[in-house]
């Protein structure tokens, strides 16, 4: 899985403003980011009338906007996905994705929580990283003041990034399929042996195979 990091907390805890300045950060920093926004409720981002909408309400379950700049994927889902089906919707290429949202995930988490508050921190000291507040708060875990930006991009740089294993994931039809270290190590190994003999191919930092089986 690539590695990622969920920014969370309450509504108004300034979760965005947060993951704005870490993007900008991370970014001058040389990272290649992904960010990805959770929304509690269902948001209409392709209104009727619209020819992707059109395509979808013909049966096309996946349809596709295409441009010079932006390529836009709307693919309807029946359940709300989990963070594994969202950073597989992603794709690689990325060194780290920052997520908003996520609170329930078993990503590393970090919360932004304002000492005004009164529903208190969204997640249990247990369950995070490190925390965000602008006031002092009686945890053990690490705390960022919200202007500490340079802080919080280290701290992501030294225990989300740097701690990532290398890891190999297996998807068919679709479905995530388990498999134990030994077997992941085994193919992982030898897909970049052939990859790294081919002349065209330099530093390998992500590999991405497709297969069609047309039987």
């Amino acid at each position: 899985m690539l590695p990622v990091v969920a920014i969370v907390g309450n509504s108004g805890s300034g979760k965005t403003t947060i993951v704005e300045k870490l993007i900008v950060e991370l970014k001058a920093r040389g990272y290649r980011l992904a960010a990805v926004k959770h929304a509690g409720e269902t948001i209409d981002l392709d209104p009727p009338g619209k020819d992707t909408w059109r395509f979808s309400q013909a049966g096309s379950p996946t349809t596709v906007i295409s441009s010079p700049a932006k390529i836009t994927i709307f693919k309807s889902i029946d359940h709300d996905p989990s963070l594994e089906e969202t950073l597989m919707s992603i794709g690689e290429g990325y060194d780290l994705v920052l997520m908003e949202g996520f609170k329930k995930s078993k990503a590393p988490r970090i919360e932004v929580y304002r000492g005004t508050d009164a529903k208190g921190m969204a997640c249990p000291e247990s369950d995070l990283s490190a925390a965000i507040s602008d006031s002092k708060l009686p945890i053990k875990i690490p705390q960022f003041r919200p202007s500490d930006i340079g802080g919080i991009a280290d701290f992501i740089e030294k225990e989300i990034i740097g701690k990532a294993p290398s890891d190999i994931e297996v998807v068919v039809n679709g479905k995530k399929i388990f498999m134990k270290p030994f077997v992941k190590n085994i193919i992982g190994s030898s897909i970049i042996a052939m990859l790294s003999s081919l002349k065209t191919v330099g530093i390998i930092r992500s590999v991405i195979i497709s297969i069609r089986n047309k039987e």
